[in-house]
């Protein structure tokens, strides 16, 4: 065990506003409220010191940052006090990698613990950026993924890093993401999500469904397919909302519908965990990003990617059911979600993780 407290440094590859005073809007990753611990720190033991630096607030430098796919000013602040602190973890490769790069050059540094979320690079495997990102990440930094099979990826193409990499799966806040039992069913089946998702395979298995039952399809995050599937009389598409009026649609939907693209890293487990919280019904495509998480859940539907017929199906299936059926496979995995992918359950993996990190180094 560590003889004193461990200072924390922390850069996550997005935006963390200060606030004065809290404001439930806003998700607990996006915020900083004064005299309150930040996310899944706040369950770590109370004399862990944990310092932000994000990436910034938006600027034309940032925009050149979006560009070239990395930050750069982020990570070189965070070199620069690297030092004051037991340990540096970062979250997302575009940030992590330009830290462990300059880093690689020094030998006076903490060790370095990176969420990989993206797939270092999306998963892509290439000529001239593969041998880049492996020359950045030659000293193998720790590495924790929420999606089991990243490891197998990096054992055939980053080999060093899987004896450094490890599965923790990601978990939400369940206190905050509840039933709503008051809110009466609005014969709505709810997709939402503004990126990484394969709304036209939901749409055109929508519109292949002979008996819709007066159910009517909403689309948050993609309005651009109205000029698709505009046809579809029964369905709707809005724009990205703010966090209190999803939920309220989540709340009101009679089920959720998450379909995922497949991808070799982690993306739409916060969307479909919140949902399975909230005590919903649920059909997901069965990916990378999904598997470790459905497998077992007892009121989700899996489908492979892109099987329009197979999303049919599963839609029908869902229709079949009374509101009561879904009410009760829905609470069904608000318990599995619980019991399973708490945020608390998260933290205490990640607390372990970095005890035997810093132990490790001190000895």
């Amino acid at each position: 065990m560590t003889v004193h407290a461990v200072r924390i440094l922390f850069i996550p590859n997005w935006t963390v506003h200060r606030l004065a005073e809290d404001d439930a809007a806003i998700q607990p990753p996006d915020k900083l409220v004064d005299g309150q611990r930040y996310w899944f720190f706040k369950y770590f033991p109370r004399d862990v010191q944990v310092d932000v630096i994000d990436r910034g607030s938006k600027s034309w430098f940032r925009d050149l940052e979006k560009k070239i796919k990395f930050y750069i000013k982020q990570p070189i602040r965070a070199f620069k006090v690297r030092n004051q602190y037991d340990i540096v973890i970062s979250h997302g490769a575009q940030s992590g990698l330009v830290y462990e790069l300059l880093t690689s050059f020094v030998k006076q540094k903490p060790p370095h613990l990176m969420f990989d979320i993206g797939g270092l690079n999306g998963a892509r495997i290439n000529h001239t950026e593969t041998p880049l990102i492996r020359f950045a990440l030659r000293k193998a930094p720790h590495i924790i993924v929420h999606a089991s099979r990243q490891i197998d990826f990096y054992r055939e193409y980053y080999p060093a890093l899987a004896e450094k990499a490890r599965f923790i799966p990601y978990g939400v806040d369940c206190k905050y993401f509840v039933t709503h039992p008051e809110v009466e069913p609005s014969h709505t089946i709810l997709t939402f999500g503004k990126a990484k998702r394969d709304n036209p395979t939901l749409c055109e298995a929508f519109s292949r469904l002979a008996d819709k039952r007066g159910y009517r399809l909403v689309v948050i995050g993609e309005p651009s397919l109205a000029e698709q599937y505009g046809y579809l009389e029964n369905a709707e598409f809005l724009p990205v909302m703010p966090l209190s009026q999803l939920m309220e649609q989540m709340a009101s939907s009679s089920f959720i519908v998450m379909p995922l693209p497949e991808h070799m890293y982690s993306y739409g487990q916060m969307s479909f965990l919140q949902s399975m919280a909230m005590g919903k019904a649920m059909i997901v495509t069965e990916t990378t990003s999904s598997v470790d998480y459905i497998t077992h859940a007892p009121g989700v539907i899996s489908v492979p990617p892109g099987d329009v017929e197979a999303m049919r199906s599963a839609l029908k299936e869902m229709l079949e059911m009374t509101e009561a059926q879904r009410d009760a496979i829905g609470m069904a995995n608000r318990s599995y979600a619980t019991s399973r992918y708490d945020e608390r359950e998260m933290s205490a993996a990640i607390w372990q993780m970095v005890q035997e990190i810093v132990d490790g180094s001190n000895s």
